[in-house]
Protein backbone atom coordinates (compact mmCIF):
# COMPACT_ATOMS: atom_id res chain seq x y z
CA UNK A 1 0.00 0.00 0.00
CA UNK A 2 1.18 3.85 -0.81
CA UNK A 3 1.74 6.30 1.80
CA UNK A 4 -1.60 7.62 2.74
CA UNK A 5 -3.36 6.92 -0.71
CA UNK A 6 -6.37 5.49 1.13
CA UNK A 7 -8.22 5.46 -2.69
CA UNK A 8 -6.09 2.17 -3.39
CA UNK A 9 -8.34 0.34 -1.22
CA UNK A 10 -10.73 -2.04 -2.63
CA UNK A 11 -14.27 -1.12 -2.81
CA UNK A 12 -15.60 -3.68 0.15
CA UNK A 13 -12.70 -2.50 2.51
CA UNK A 14 -13.76 -1.30 5.93
CA UNK A 15 -12.29 2.51 6.38
CA UNK A 16 -10.49 2.84 9.41
CA UNK A 17 -11.29 5.68 12.01
CA UNK A 18 -9.15 8.07 13.65
CA UNK A 19 -8.63 7.59 17.05
CA UNK A 20 -7.02 11.24 17.45
CA UNK A 21 -9.71 13.45 15.68
CA UNK A 22 -12.19 11.06 14.86
CA UNK A 23 -12.54 11.25 11.14
CA UNK A 24 -13.17 8.53 9.09
CA UNK A 25 -11.38 7.30 6.22
CA UNK A 26 -9.19 10.32 4.48
CA UNK A 27 -6.29 10.26 7.09
CA UNK A 28 -4.66 7.12 9.58
CA UNK A 29 -4.16 8.23 12.84
CA UNK A 30 -0.29 7.95 13.55
CA UNK A 31 -0.63 10.51 10.37
CA UNK A 32 -3.38 12.62 11.70
CA UNK A 33 -2.96 16.59 10.97
CA UNK A 34 -5.29 17.52 13.53
CA UNK A 35 -3.68 15.62 16.22
CA UNK A 36 -1.65 18.70 17.99
CA UNK A 37 -4.52 21.00 17.87
CA UNK A 38 -7.14 18.08 19.68
CA UNK A 39 -7.60 17.81 23.19
CA UNK A 40 -5.63 15.16 25.63
CA UNK A 41 -7.83 12.10 25.46
CA UNK A 42 -8.77 11.21 28.73
CA UNK A 43 -9.47 7.49 27.77
CA UNK A 44 -6.90 6.13 30.04
CA UNK A 45 -8.40 3.59 32.42
CA UNK A 46 -5.46 3.19 35.06
CA UNK A 47 -4.97 6.92 35.19
CA UNK A 48 -4.20 8.28 38.95
CA UNK A 49 -6.79 10.64 40.03
CA UNK A 50 -6.06 14.22 39.91
CA UNK A 51 -6.56 14.17 43.53
CA UNK A 52 -4.03 12.52 44.63
CA UNK A 53 -1.55 15.16 43.21
CA UNK A 54 1.48 13.94 45.92
CA UNK A 55 2.63 10.79 47.07
CA UNK A 56 2.84 9.72 50.78
CA UNK A 57 6.66 11.28 50.54
CA UNK A 58 6.04 14.68 49.65
CA UNK A 59 6.65 13.30 45.95
CA UNK A 60 5.26 15.50 43.28
CA UNK A 61 2.97 14.08 40.76
CA UNK A 62 4.39 11.50 37.85
CA UNK A 63 7.36 11.13 39.97
CA UNK A 64 8.24 7.32 40.82
CA UNK A 65 6.87 5.84 44.06
CA UNK A 66 7.97 2.13 45.43
CA UNK A 67 5.30 -0.48 45.59
CA UNK A 68 5.69 -0.34 49.83
CA UNK A 69 5.09 3.14 49.86
CA UNK A 70 1.90 3.55 48.12
CA UNK A 71 -1.30 3.98 49.60
CA UNK A 72 -2.74 0.55 50.95
CA UNK A 73 0.75 -1.11 51.32
CA UNK A 74 1.71 -3.48 53.96
CA UNK A 75 4.33 -1.05 55.47
CA UNK A 76 6.03 -4.23 57.44
CA UNK A 77 6.24 -7.14 55.42
CA UNK A 78 9.61 -5.49 52.97
CA UNK A 79 11.31 -4.53 56.22
CA UNK A 80 10.55 -8.03 58.08
CA UNK A 81 11.57 -10.30 55.02
CA UNK A 82 15.15 -8.87 54.52
CA UNK A 83 15.89 -8.43 58.30
CA UNK A 84 18.01 -10.75 59.09
CA UNK A 85 17.83 -13.20 62.84
CA UNK A 86 20.02 -11.67 64.60
CA UNK A 87 19.17 -13.78 67.99
CA UNK A 88 21.26 -16.60 66.41
CA UNK A 89 23.91 -15.02 65.17
CA UNK A 90 27.43 -15.39 66.25
CA UNK A 91 30.34 -13.25 65.68
CA UNK A 92 33.57 -14.73 64.74
CA UNK A 93 36.92 -12.75 65.05
CA UNK A 94 40.83 -13.74 64.58
CA UNK A 95 39.99 -15.41 60.73
CA UNK A 96 43.10 -15.62 58.72
CA UNK A 97 42.94 -13.10 55.17
CA UNK A 98 42.58 -16.70 53.35
CA UNK A 99 38.90 -17.59 55.13
CA UNK A 100 36.38 -17.04 52.58
CA UNK A 101 32.46 -18.05 53.67
CA UNK A 102 32.49 -21.54 52.02
CA UNK A 103 34.86 -22.12 54.31
CA UNK A 104 32.99 -20.86 57.79
CA UNK A 105 30.12 -22.95 56.49
CA UNK A 106 31.92 -26.37 56.70
CA UNK A 107 33.57 -25.38 60.04
CA UNK A 108 30.03 -24.14 61.84
CA UNK A 109 27.80 -26.88 59.66
CA UNK A 110 28.38 -30.10 61.93
CA UNK A 111 26.62 -27.86 65.13
CA UNK A 112 23.38 -27.66 63.44
CA UNK A 113 21.71 -25.96 60.10
CA UNK A 114 23.35 -22.64 59.52
CA UNK A 115 21.35 -20.15 57.74
CA UNK A 116 23.80 -17.46 56.71
CA UNK A 117 27.72 -16.72 56.44
CA UNK A 118 29.02 -13.81 56.04
CA UNK A 119 32.66 -13.28 55.70
CA UNK A 120 34.23 -9.33 55.41
CA UNK A 121 35.53 -8.43 52.40
CA UNK A 122 37.95 -5.81 51.97
CA UNK A 123 36.75 -4.16 48.86
CA UNK A 124 40.24 -2.63 47.63
CA UNK A 125 42.67 -5.98 48.42
CA UNK A 126 39.81 -8.64 48.00
CA UNK A 127 41.08 -10.37 51.57
CA UNK A 128 39.46 -11.39 54.61
CA UNK A 129 39.20 -8.23 57.18
CA UNK A 130 39.67 -10.87 59.99
CA UNK A 131 35.92 -11.12 61.42
CA UNK A 132 32.68 -13.14 60.18
CA UNK A 133 29.53 -13.59 60.88
CA UNK A 134 27.56 -17.10 61.17
CA UNK A 135 23.76 -17.27 61.93
CA UNK A 136 22.22 -20.28 63.27
CA UNK A 137 18.58 -21.79 62.57
CA UNK A 138 18.65 -22.71 66.42
CA UNK A 139 19.89 -20.81 69.66
CA UNK A 140 20.91 -24.38 71.30
CA UNK A 141 23.06 -24.95 67.98
CA UNK A 142 24.64 -21.98 68.12
CA UNK A 143 25.37 -21.92 71.73
CA UNK A 144 26.76 -25.11 71.27
CA UNK A 145 29.32 -23.89 68.06
CA UNK A 146 30.25 -20.63 70.52
CA UNK A 147 31.34 -23.29 73.26
CA UNK A 148 33.42 -25.80 71.28
CA UNK A 149 34.62 -23.32 68.84
CA UNK A 150 35.88 -20.70 71.16
CA UNK A 151 39.59 -20.60 71.37
CA UNK A 152 39.82 -23.37 68.38
CA UNK A 153 42.90 -23.59 66.41
CA UNK A 154 41.80 -22.66 63.24
CA UNK A 155 44.19 -21.97 59.87
CA UNK A 156 47.53 -20.97 62.32
CA UNK A 157 44.68 -18.71 64.15
CA UNK A 158 42.99 -19.22 67.43
CA UNK A 159 39.45 -18.03 66.81
CA UNK A 160 37.43 -15.50 69.22
CA UNK A 161 33.83 -17.07 68.77
CA UNK A 162 30.83 -15.00 70.74
CA UNK A 163 27.38 -13.63 70.35
CA UNK A 164 26.80 -11.17 67.93
CA UNK A 165 25.75 -8.06 69.27
CA UNK A 166 22.70 -6.29 67.44
CA UNK A 167 23.05 -3.86 64.61
CA UNK A 168 22.10 -0.10 65.74
CA UNK A 169 20.40 1.53 63.05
Amino acid sequence: MGSDNLSQLSKGAVLMLCRTCGKKGDHWTSRCPYKDLAAPSESFVDKPPTSEATAPGGATKGSYVPPSMRPGAERSVGSDMRRRNEENSVRVTNLSEDTREPDLLDLFRPFGPVSRVYVAIDQKTGVSRGFGFVNFVSKEDAERAINKLNGYGYDNLILRVEWATPRTT
